[in-house]
């Protein structure tokens, strides 16, 4: 009689990802197929408009409607109309709630256009960050309608540029997190994450279309 081996092999832990716009939801989804990241759950809070207190409420809420290991709250200041104070002072609340909060300030955006340069002197104009994007990303429009549609490879054509963009964040942080008592960005964190729980991205099935 052949003795089947004991399976010690650990099941993986789980990431949630819960957005403020429809728009990062659909984004990191496309991350998530790109990458194959099966252990990654990504979930739009539902509608637009949202305060940052009810963002993280209902980041809470679908925390405890799964079981996940590590749990995100991403927006942009924009997003959730919030300012530097109001971060802060949600950082304790967060922590009570064992969740993370995935910021970019003033706008999303922001993450886009570390993968086409590097930055140093904070830029809070959400308006002169969307447009450096659509300079240099062909018909950029963040939007639900494009990224189903003409935005359908974003992720996958500025992959190639991920490790980048994640360096030029850490700069860019390093060189203002003092004067604005807070980091720009933390991206770097769920990247992080990411890494450590999904291990490397597997893109094999897919093209670099990034040029």
């Amino acid at each position: 009689m052949i003795k089947r081996k004991k399976n010690t092999q650990e099941a993986k832990e789980t990431i949630l990802l819960v957005t403020a716009t429809k728009s990062e939801a659909l984004y990191f989804n496309q991350m998530r197929k790109d990458c194959r990241y099966m252990n990654l759950t990504v979930e739009w809070a539902g509608r637009e408009g949202l305060s940052l207190k009810q963002l993280i409420d209902i980041t809470g809420k679908k925390k405890y409607s799964g079981k996940f290991n590590h749990v995100f709250a991403l927006f942009g200041f924009d997003d959730v109309n919030t300012n530097i104070d109001e971060v802060k002072a949600a950082e304790e609340i967060c922590a009570k709630k064992r969740i993370t909060m995935i910021y970019f300030n003033p706008c999303f955006e922001l993450w886009f256009l570390l993968h086409l340069k590097r930055m140093s002197a904070f830029e809070g104009d959400s308006q002169k960050i969307r447009d450096e994007v659509k300079s240099g990303i062909n018909g950029f429009e963040f939007s639900p309608q494009w990224l189903l549609t003409k935005g359908l490879n974003l992720h996958l054509m500025l992959f190639p540029r991920h490790a980048q963009a994640d360096l030029n964040a850490r700069t860019y942080n390093d060189a203002n997190s003092y004067s604005l008592s807070l980091p720009v960005l933390t991206m770097p964190v769920f990247n992080q994450c990411v890494q450590d729980v999904c291990g490397v991205a597997d893109m094999s099935h897919n093209q670099k279309a990034f040029k």
